[in-house]
């Protein structure tokens, strides 16, 4: 399908939105962002062929703008916040969407989560109930460390590692003030210097298939005050373990789970020979995974999910068949440079190198 001269809303205009914007207008789409900054503190807004100070929560005032610009898709990249602003515009608008609200907050509740891959046979981290509520006794009982988090967190926010009982209050205080849904769970920590095994897959109907297998680490696994990724890497060296023992499993449970559309990623940890799940998260990466995947082998799932929001296929056959997870015997990797806000003086001693090299 082709999406060139299709128009469409981008919810949100800052830098999370402004690689969205670029990949859309390459492709032709005609796009509109929408928030309620002013142009001058948006960027993605400046990028973009038009744009409006509208709240993304506004749904009334944006199906009505949907209505004056004729519109036909809606999306918002990465953003949690706005991805469920985008699944009500959109029901409301009869515009399509890759997932529905019932279906996203299953994938995000880490509850349900759990409760999928032990019913799917996929490995899970030891839980603990905790709460303010805890006799010295019952926390004594623990294995830690543990970590401790919210049940509908991401992003790392509100998450704590615990080695003793004394840190587990506080911790538990932290999860609670981080995000609404007030319910906190606690995990055996597995410590394995920091390394975290990611997979990504692309779901089109009964076609579930994986395109990627990463290794991550993590930027400081010693004090934990940095439980962020700072090198990603690919092709994983659990490459062969997963699909051996894994795969199949992990795409019942995504068939199990419903999940029609879109791309689909898991983290997980691996430890004494096996691969324990953690997380997952039905949207795509804010690491902008496909500057690894499309010189890899021409797999971008951004322009994938841009496609699909404008009513399209999100993965063609054609796409399917170059999918490559050994990468050609390549190796493509990222280096992510963790920093506080502000304003990058200069970069010196660098010289800028293709994004992969045999």
């Amino acid at each position: 399908m082709q999406v060139s001269g299709k128009r469409l809303l981008i919810l949100g205009g800052t830098f999370a939105s402004l690689n969205l914007v670029n990949m859309a207008r390459s492709m032709g789409v005609y796009t509109v962002v929408v928030d309620e900054a002013d142009v001058s503190q948006r960027v993605a807004k400046q990028a973009a062929d038009a744009h409006f100070r509208i709240s993304t929560t506004d749904v009334e005032a944006l199906r009505q703008l949907i209505a004056e610009q004729r519109i036909d898709g809606v999306f918002c990249g990465p953003s949690e916040f706005n991805i469920r602003n985008m699944i009500r515009l959109c029901e409301a608008a009869g515009l399509p969407c890759y997932t529905t609200m019932d279906l996203w907050n299953s994938c995000a509740n880490k509850d349900e989560f759990t409760a999928n891959c032990r019913r799917f046979g996929v490995d899970v981290p030891e839980e603990y109930d905790i709460s303010d509520r805890m006799t010295d006794a019952e926390l004594a009982r623990i294995d830690y460390p543990i970590i401790v988090k919210p049940v509908d967190g991401c992003s790392s926010i509100g998450i704590s590692v615990c080695r003793s009982k004394e840190e587990v209050l506080p911790a538990w205080h932290k999860a609670m003030d981080a995000y609404t849904c007030k319910r906190v769970i606690a995990e055996k920590y597995i410590e394995n210097g920091g390394e975290i095994f990611g997979v990504r897959y692309l779901v089109q109907g009964d076609l579930v298939c994986p395109y990627l297998m990463i290794d991550t680490y993590v930027v400081d696994p010693n004090d934990k005050k940095g439980l962020i990724s700072g090198f990603t890497r690919t092709p994983s060296r659990y490459a062969a373990y997963y699909m051996a023992h894994m795969d199949q499993k992990v795409r019942a449970m995504i068939r199990g789970m419903n999940i029609r559309k879109g791309t689909v990623f898991f983290q997980s940890l691996p430890y004494k020979g096996k691969i324990y799940f953690h997380e997952m998260g039905y949207r795509l990466s804010g690491g902008m995974i496909y500057k690894l995947t499309e010189p890899l082998m021409g797999i971008n799932d951004m322009k994938m999910m841009i496609r699909g929001a404008l009513g399209g296929p999100f993965i063609a056959p054609e796409e399917a068949a170059r999918i490559d997870l050994t990468v050609g015997g390549r190796v493509g990797a990222q280096l992510m440079v963790p920093l506080q806000q502000g304003i990058i003086g200069s970069v010196v001693g660098w010289k800028r190198q293709s994004a992969c090299r045999r």
